[in-house]
């Protein structure tokens, strides 16, 4: 008799560190005091990269094997804006301008799953840390940060969701560092 392979929720993201984590629950907190919604955790915050969805256990080593050959960079990232996007009902931080690391590595992620088999979403990638579902407009349709979150993002993370009654459990499954790199004196770059 066989074993059962085992069913993991997974999505490729960046994780934040302690520091950012603060910064944001702070966020969220004063969000609170004028918004009704269902408001993220702050230990769920993140931001999404590749969403897999539901992986057969034993297909692990190929992703994997997929984040192991993804070649990026660490960056700098200023979450600077709060939106609702009235279609998903949903309150975010993003971005006003994602920098290139972070288009290239979720982009990358992507194109490589898609390109060994996985079913991946056919939209442009737009950078966004969801801080509540089930928003109502309110006064926030769009405003800009007096005082920017800046993450200096060094690896990216293979998380599983586990999903229970009392909500969603994010467990890290592997992280890959992004290297950091030196301009030389000619201009180019090296590791």
């Amino acid at each position: 008799m066989s074993a059962e392979i085992k069913t993991l929720r997974l999505f490729f993201a960046l994780w934040p560190d302690e520091a950012v984590r603060t910064s944001l629950a702070r966020i969220v907190e004063a969000l609170k005091q004028t918004n009704t919604a269902r408001w993220v955790k702050p230990e769920n915050l993140h931001i999404t990269l590749a969403f897999l969805g539901g992986v057969d256990e034993d297909r692990l080593p190929l992703i994997n094997r997929v984040a192991d050959s993804v070649v990026g960079q660490s960056f700098e990232l200023n979450l600077d804006r709060i939106e609702f996007w009235p279609r998903s009902e949903i309150i975010c931080l993003s971005p006003t301008r994602a920098p290139e690391g972070l288009k290239s590595l979720a982009n990358s992620l992507i194109a490589e799953l898609g390109r060994v088999g996985f079913a991946m979403e056919n939209r442009p990638y737009r950078a966004h840390l969801t801080l509540a579902r089930k928003g109502r407009p309110g006064c926030l349709s769009s405003q800009v940060l007096d005082h920017p979150i800046c993450w200096n993002v060094s690896s990216f993370s293979l998380i599983e969701s586990q999903i229970s009654r009392t909500g969603s459990t994010y467990l890290m499954r592997k992280s890959w560092d992004l290297p950091r790199f030196q301009t030389v004196p000619d201009g180019s770059y090296v590791r």
